[in-house]
Order: C-alpha cells, then sequence, then structure tokens
C-alpha cells in the first residue's frame, strides 16, 4: 500500500454526462477516501443524471455550461459559448482549490477542466473505459501524467513518453464500486429449470429506445415460448419511460405470469446484478465492468452509433472470452427482436452455457482495478 495522502488536499474529479464515466471515477473516489482524509469534488455538466449519481454517493458537485461535441455541428456558435465560458469557470475555481491532483473521467464535460487544470500546472490522471479510446481523452492524452486503461488493448497514438517517472499508459481494468463487489458472494446460483427467471434490461443511464423496443417486440413475438412465470427489470432510459411502462401494461393481458419491475434509471443496480439470471444490455464499458464482476451471463446488443465503433469492440472481447452472446442491431425493432429472442430461449433453457458464462465473467473481470488507480493517484500527489 501506497502512503496516505496528505491532508487538507483536494482532488478533483472531472467529467461526466453519463454514469458510464461518473460511476469509475467515484468507486476510485471510495478508495481515496480509505487513503486519507481530504476534500473530493466533482466538476461536470448540468445533466440531470449526472447531479443525482454524484449526491446519492455522497459527493459535492459542481457544475459547469459545458456543451458535447455534438452542438458543434448544429450550433457552433453555442457550442464556442457554452465550453468557453466552462473553461474559465473551471481555471476560476482550480486556482482558487489549488487541488492536489485532477482526474478526468473522460467524455465532453472534462475538458474544460482538464485543459484548465493543465494550464496551471495541476497533475492530471485520465481514466479510458473502452477498447478504442474516446475523443476526449484523446485530445487530452498530452497534457495528462498518467493515463489508466480499462483494456490491455487500449492503444494511444504517440504513446510512451513518461512524466514524473510514470508510464504514461497503465492497465489497470475499469473501477467498480465497493457495493458491487461486496454483493458478488450473495450471487444465487443459476436457475436449474427455465421457470420464474429474472432477466435484467439495461440501455445505459440514458437508455436505449432501440433496446427497449427490441425487447418488448420480444415478448409480443414470444410469450408462448417463454417461462410461465418471468421477471423483467428494465431500465428504460427517462424519454422511453412512459411508453415503455404503458406496453408492459398492455403484455400482461396477453403474458399473466409477467412480473415487471420498470424505471427510467436504477439508483443502484447491486441487487438485481446478484438475482439476474440473463442480462440484456448495451456494451458500454464501465456496464461490463460491473456485469464481469457480478458474474451476469448477458446478451449484448452494441450502440451501433458508438464513437468508433467502440461498443461493438468491447462486445467482441466479452463474446471472444466466452462472458457474452453478441446481437448485432438491425435496421428494425422486429428483426432485431427476433434475433434476440433465438438467443435468450436458447440461454434460459441452458443451464449449464449460462454456468460458463458466468465464469467466465468472473476470469476477465478486475475487482482490484479501484483500489490499483487509488494508490497510483496516491503516488502521483506523494
Amino acid at each position: 500500500m501506497t502512503e496516505c495522502i496528505s491532508d487538507n488536499r483536494s482532488i478533483i474529479f472531472a467529467g461526466g454526462g453519463t454514469g458510464g464515466h461518473l460511476l469509475p471515477g467515484i468507486a476510485v473516489a471510495d478508495q481515496l477516501v480509505s487513503l486519507s482524509t481530504f476534500h473530493i469534488l466533482f466538476v461536470g455538466s448540468n445533466r440531470p443524471v449526472e447531479q443525482q449519481i454524484i449526491e446519492r454517493a455522497g459527493y459535492q458537485h459542481l457544475r459547469l455550461p459545458s456543451s458535447s461535441t455534438s452542438d458543434l455541428k448544429r450550433t457552433p456558435i453555442r457550442f464556442l459559448w457554452n465550453n468557453s465560458r466552462a473553461f474559465f469557470q473551471a481555471w476560476r475555481f482550480l486556482r482558487k482549490e489549488k487541488p492536489a491532483i485532477v482526474i478526468g473521467l473522460g467524455g465532453f464535460a472534462s475538458v474544460p477542466v482538464v485543459i484548465a487544470a493543465s494550464w496551471l500546472k495541476i497533475p492530471i490522471v485520465l481514466l479510458e473505459q473502452n477498447i478504442i479510446a474516446g475523443r476526449a481523452n484523446r485530445f487530452l492524452f498530452s497534457r495528462s501524467n498518467l493515463v489508466c486503461t480499462s483494456f490491455a488493448e487500449t492503444i494511444f497514438e504517440n504513446a510512451g513518453s513518461t512524466k514524473a517517472g510514470l508510464p504514461r499508459l497503465l492497465f489497470t481494468g475499469n473501477p467498480v464500486r465497493k457495493e458491487i463487489l461486496q454483493a458478488v458472494s450473495l450471487k444465487e446460483t443459476p436457475i436449474d429449470k427455465v421457470e420464474n427467471a429474472l432477466i435484467l434490461v439495461l440501455g445505459g443511464s440514458q437508455g436505449a429506445t432501440a433496446v427497449n423496443d427490441a425487447v418488448v417486440s420480444m415478448l409480443k413475438q414470444s410469450s408462448r415460448k417463454l417461462p410461465h412465470q418471468l421477471h423483467l427489470v428494465h431500465q428504460t432510459g427517462i424519454s422511453d419511460f412512459a411508453n415503455v411502462e404503458n406496453d408492459y401494461q398492455q403484455l400482461k393481458d396477453i403474458y399473466p405470469g409477467l412480473q415487471v419491475t420498470v424505471q427510467p434509471f436504477f439508483e443502484d443496480l447491486t441487487k438485481w446484478y446478484t438475482r439476474a439470471d440473463l442480462v440484456i444490455s448495451r456494451a458500454g464499458a464501465t456496464t461490463l465492468a460491473e456485469l464481469a464482476c457480478a458474474g451476469c451471463p448477458t446478451i449484448l446488443i452494441p450502440f451501433p452509433n458508438s464513437i468508433g465503433d467502440h461498443q461493438l469492440i468491447n462486445a467482441r472481447f466479452y463474446e471472444d472470452n466466452g462472458a457474452a452472446v453478441l446481437v448485432i442491431q438491425a435496421q428494425d425493432p422486429a428483426s432485431t427482436a427476433k434475433l434476440l429472442r433465438d438467443v435468450v430461449l436458447i440461454l434460459l433453457t441452458d443451464c449449464d452455457q449460462r454456468s460458463q458464462m458466468r465464469q467466465c465473467m468472473f476470469k476477465i473481470s478486475l475487482p482490484q482495478a479501484a483500489r490499483q488507480v487509488a494508490d497510483e493517484i496516491a503516488k502521483l500527489i506523494n
């Protein structure tokens, strides 16, 4: 274990926008709290889900008016205006706070803060969740002291130089929250029969309309072939919640044994990870890391428009390691639903395959990632 961090020093986590960026940061923050007493603050965007996740974790949150690169083409003036304001607000805040280090979590919200930290000569650590590095981290790479990657295969151009004797790139795995790690021992043995199955459906913290539509369509197509008693736990995202909830109400008329727990966003998925017999999910790296640590057999439907097709590459890594089954999203929900149905029916009736997938998930999990990242941060500070 490294030395404790000096007291009365603050640590800033920069980024957000989605749970995929925030949750690894929270996992690292929790580990840092165990090293010493100091002030941790998250600086990011003004998206409601971001504030909700951080406040629930018990940390302070500073919102900046940053805009994502999707606004650059649509409203370039607003993009420049918001990010300029975010940079100067971050610069003033960091100059006053004098943090010991700034940790970039990826995503558009991290950019103004990390650039400001670079101007002020504050040490910078970046967390990269995907095999294909995100645009923000690629842009910020040269300003950082250390980049912790979730996959050994992650490559940055021009990598290899060092700062302060530390490697520029370090494979640590994706940090996972301690609540999930503690719950792994409670994971129930996979069912030996198809009745009373629980399927967890995840589209990320913002939801995924195509996944939502495909799951509902699959249930409509296959209600007679699925278990008589089936529990669907479904995270829909805010925009689709009302429609999906209404669809499930109608489905109950033709599928009396269907039990549904549906929410726009689950603040804590731990209990569902431990109870799920099967998961249907997008292929965001943070969700995958949590599923691996929880040992959840998973069907992955990668988002087809992800930057650099990183979700497909993430999904293929898990499929190649026997931990997941890949379903490619088709042009229409009915076609995706048919592909999904075929896989779901096979896996629900084959407990041996699900058990093997569970063990493969455990094999590729890296439960000590958060601790390793925290130790590296402590080394930089000291």
